[in-house]
């Protein structure tokens, strides 16, 4: 009965819970002995609606809960629409939904008897910390029942929290669904401060509600879809998804922030993909239906492969953002970027935490960051901020870890080092902001990277990787990286960056014979001298899918994504390796894996659905410049194969008048001689093009190729696609549906190469499934 209680009484504490089988307890002093044909056994609860009671109904013998609607007597609408939604619900007969016997009046008062539940609410089951998946399954699955029960009849719950859901030895009982309303304007919409003290109103309520619900705007069934994926989280976190000190500042993140991500098992890592699609700040973007979010939902069940129930962890966001010099200083200015970033770097390798890139924390590099902004926009709990001195040879550090959005200082540290011993200060900053994060057990066994031999080196390596950068500085940095190597031969993270600088230099800047070949061999080296090196991991997927190599790549980062599950940029370069493969579903799947641990993760996303042929869905997908990165030019490629040439031809313009690399200048040339449909200069411009190493990429072939075929120079046009898809590049897809190929379908040509892409396709397929990829993502 207190359990009941707690649903029903609103806000105000509700007197002393009556004993189990309070059926049989007197009323107590002012309750009334009867209402309507009910005798009242007790009072349960009382809030600013109205009084709850225990009863029993002698003309069928059994107990009810009676609710009175007190605050309803004078408003006529209000009651009208009282009316009106308590006959629809009481007309819903469902296993997971209290029923409602029957609504009445007493003296002008409103009430409605109902189902008197014995058991527990989902909040008090809370109490006692986070579920396991498979507790929290079956809890989420019924409750999204009823809601497909509810919604069939036009019903929208608009309130759904914890305490709504009853949880009885027969399963879950979704109650109060929408009856106790007084009024539209006040309940649809919590925008206004002022409407967030009103008597009655439930102070919890603003941890579950949608954003459309938080500004006002019309309220559908995905409403309750966004509560649903709300109370799943924390179910599984043991915390709420929106967090904040007042409701204002919960309602500010439910509108701008997103909860972490969940990790502990493929199986969490999918329900966390089925909650965040809930959580979607656009109801667009959510489960089309209650029983499609249950759709989604089971499917997780088959993923789990563990004895011990799954328990979730909640992956703490940090960024270390670019540190100030506070004298500026052209021996140590460099500091600023590189130490930073060899920070985070350090940091990514603790299981429990997601540490946004360089390039993300680049963007917010001021004196005094905005934090709420940097919460929002970084998607970040924990922001790490420092300055730096040098005096003499000695370099004093100063750092601080700082709670995001709210500000509170967690820790702050002050480290000094000589300046022959950069690493040892790096180092031992990263380790007190471990100590500072006080990360659960289990999550810091993760190795320190292994510390480089020679001081010299060191330093030389921090300077390369800040001018790594920015791609006309490049050849600085191999020069750097090479004499790194000099002093420090067994540093691999040096000679992973070598092999990028020559793979990057090669097919964009100063492309040489031996590029691939210098490439392949330092990204080896840095593999050999450490095996479990990320980076050196992701450089190497890359070059095995440039040189036709698409299905190494794809098993390669599969088996890191499954060691390393919390590395944001390792899914997006499966994400890359899987379209190669002409795995276009689990690609965007790996994108979406990327960007729930890291939203602002580089993503090529709108390549692969650009290879689906599904031009308007990649058109009407929106990302920031920072996300799409140097993949914003497929946008263009969208357009012109929509036909939107006067669009597409602008955005190319602005976007090659922007770029700093020769090679895409080329190939700007290329696209805009084919918005032109001019043909023969088309053909002259790919030649020209192909003197580059970037056309060594089978990506490039193909898209050159199919764009020739768009203008009816097929012979030049199949030369590409054969040497694309020779080098295993599966685009299946596009060569079966796009309309640029009807002219060459009957074409034996053609048909080989189709042929062969699907062979390719099906060998993906089963490389995906014997590395894991079905299990990992989902797929």
């Amino acid at each position: 009965m207190r359990a009941l209680s707690e649903w029903l009484r609103g806000t105000l504490t509700p007197p002393p819970a009556p004993p189990s089988g309070a059926g049989d307890v007197a009323p107590r002093e002012g309750t009334p002995s009867r209402i309507g044909p009910y005798t009242i056994t007790g009072k349960l609860g009382e809030g600013g609606m109205g009084v709850v009671y225990a009863a029993s109904d002698a003309r069928l013998g059994r107990a009810v809960a009676l609710k009175t609607m007190s605050a309803m007597g004078a408003d006529a609408t209000a009651r009208e629409r009282f009316e009106r939604e308590a006959r629809a619900a009481a007309a819903i007969n469902h296993p997971n939904v209290c029923q409602i016997y029957e609504i009445g009046e007493e003296n002008g008062e409103p009430y409605i008897a109902m189902e008197l539940l014995e058991g527990e609410t989902l909040n008090e089951r809370l109490k006692g910390g986070a579920l396991s998946l498979a507790d929290t399954l079956p809890i989420g699955l019924e409750v999204l029942a009823a809601l497909q029960a509810l919604h069939s009849r036009g019903i929208v719950h608009r309130d759904l929290k914890p305490s709504n859901v009853f949880l009885t030895a027969h399963g879950v009982k979704l109650v109060d669904f929408g009856l106790a309303r007084r009024s539209d304007p006040q309940l649809s919409s919590l925008a206004s401060a002022g409407g967030l003290t009103r008597t009655g109103m439930v102070l919890g309520t603003p941890r579950y509600m949608a954003p459309e619900q938080v500004t006002g705007e019309g309220l559908d069934a995905r409403s309750d879809l966004f509560a649903v994926g709300a109370m799943l989280f924390e179910m599984l976190a043991g915390r709420p998804a929106f967090a904040g000190r007042s409701a204002v500042e919960i309602l500010h993140a439910t509108l701008h922030e997103q909860p972490p991500a969940l990790t502990g098992s493929p199986a969490v890592a999918a329900a966390d993909r089925v909650i965040r699609r809930a959580l979607a700040k656009r109801p667009a973007e959510r489960p089309a239906s209650a029983e499609a979010m249950a759709e989604e939902l089971r499917a997780t069940r088959g993923l789990s492969g563990e004895s011990a129930p799954a328990m979730a962890r909640t992956l703490t966001r940090i960024v270390v953002l670019p540190f100030r010099i506070l004298r500026p200083d052209p021996e140590t200015d460099f500091l600023a970027f590189s130490l930073p970033d060899a920070i985070a770097t350090s940091l990514s390798r603790i299981r429990s935490l997601v540490v946004r890139s360089s390039a993300t924390a680049a963007r917010f590099a001021t004196e005094s960051p905005d934090l709420k902004a940097l919460a929002a926009e970084a998607d970040v709990d924990r922001v790490v901020m420092g300055t730096l001195i040098r005096a003499g040879d000695q370099l004093q550090a100063t750092t601080q870890l700082v709670e995001a959005p709210g500000g509170t200082l967690l820790a702050s540290h002050r480290i000094q080092s000589s300046l022959g011993d950069l690493f040892s200060l790096q180092d031992d900053i990263a380790r007190r902001v471990v100590e500072s994060l006080k990360l659960p057990l289990g999550t810091l066994d993760a190795p320190t990277p292994e510390a480089p031999h020679n001081a010299r080196a060191y330093a030389l390596y921090l300077r390369a990787n800040e001018l790594a950068r920015d791609y006309e500085k490049l050849p600085q940095a191999r020069e750097l990286y090479t004499q790194c190597l000099e002093l420090d031969p067994e540093f691999a993270p040096a000679w992973a960056q070598l092999g990028r600088c020559h793979r990057v230099i090669g097919k964009f800047i100063d492309g040489s014979e031996d590029s691939v070949a210098r490439a392949e061999q330092a990204i080896r080296r840095a593999l050999e001298l450490d095996p479990r090196l990320s980076m050196a991991h992701r450089f190497y997927a890359n070059l095995e899918a440039d040189t036709g190599k698409p299905r190494e790549a794809m098993a390669r980062l599969l088996g890191e994504a499954s060691r390393n599950a919390n590395d944001a940029e390792l899914f997006a370069g499966l994400a890359h390796a899987l379209r190669y493969c002409g795995l276009y579903e689990q690609s965007i799947a790996a994108d979406k894996e990327a960007r729930r641990l890291d939203p602002n993760a580089a993503s090529s996303l709108d390549q692969t659905i650009l290879m689906t042929g599904d031009i308007d869905r990649m058109l009407a997908h929106d990302m920031s410049p920072e996300v799409l990165g140097n993949d914003s030019v497929v946008r263009v490629v969208g357009l012109g194969l929509a036909g939107r040439y006067d669009e597409a031809r602008p955005l190319l313009l602005a976007t090659r008048d922007a770029a700093t690399v020769d090679a895409f200048r080329a190939y700007a040339q290329t696209l805009l001689d084919w918005l032109d449909r001019n043909g023969s200069a088309l053909v002259e411009t790919a030649a020209q093009l192909a003197s580059l190493k970037i056309m060594e990429d089978p990506e490039a072939q193909f898209q050159i190729g199919w764009m020739l075929c768009d203008v009816g120079e097929h012979a030049r046009g199949l030369e590409l696609l054969k040497s694309a898809v020779d080098k295993d590049y599966a685009a299946v897809t596009a060569l079966a549906h796009a309309r640029a190929f009807d002219a060459v379908r009957s074409d034996a040509a053609f048909q080989r190469i189709l042929a062969k892409a699907q062979r390719d396709l099906e060998l993906g397929l089963a490389v995906f499934r014997q590395n894991g990829g079905e299990r990992l993502l989902g797929r």
